[in-house]
């Protein structure tokens, strides 16, 4: 009967033995997929993040968050935020995947929404968080933006 039970807990013993250090890679691979999320500076705030604050948005910005300008295509052409990507506000709920092409799927990515005044960004950083982004900021108005 001794017997008996031994060779029933061995093989169960032995399989969790080898399963432990699986369990263990899963945990360093998640790690390291969110450490991709730091962009290239390491003190960078996780988020969320306080709107209108330009000094935030700049450093953002400067790491390399996606800048999303949600003015209509008229007030884009008339002066913008040197590399910011133009999606009007009204078309972001259509243009979501779009969105998530440009963060490369990453939704805890960084984004920077500014807009005229700051009302549709923040709509706009409403619909984002909404769908999962998780680091969004309002940057306000175009004139907001530090120089």
């Amino acid at each position: 009967m001794l017997f008996g039970m031994n060779a029933r807990i061995l093989p169960a013993a032995l399989a969790i033995a080898l399963l432990l250090p699986a369990c263990k890679h899963e945990q360093d691979t998640e790690a390291a997929a969110k450490a991709d999320t730091k962009l290239d500076a390491p003190d960078l705030p996780e988020g969320p993040y306080a709107d209108r604050d330009p000094a935030l948005a700049k450093q953002l910005v400067d790491a390399g968050a996606l800048l999303l300008d949600v003015r209509t295509p008229e007030e884009f052409a008339s002066g913008h935020v040197e590399g910011a990507i133009n999606i009007n506000h009204a078309d972001v709920p259509a243009r979501l995947d779009e969105i998530r092409e440009l963060v490369g799927g990453d939704v805890h990515k960084p984004v920077v929404v500014y807009c005229k005044s700051g009302r549709r960004a923040g709509i706009v950083k409403d619909q984002l968080v909404d769908a999962g982004f998780d680091r969004v900021t309002n940057l306000g108005g175009l004139n907001d933006w530090p120089d």
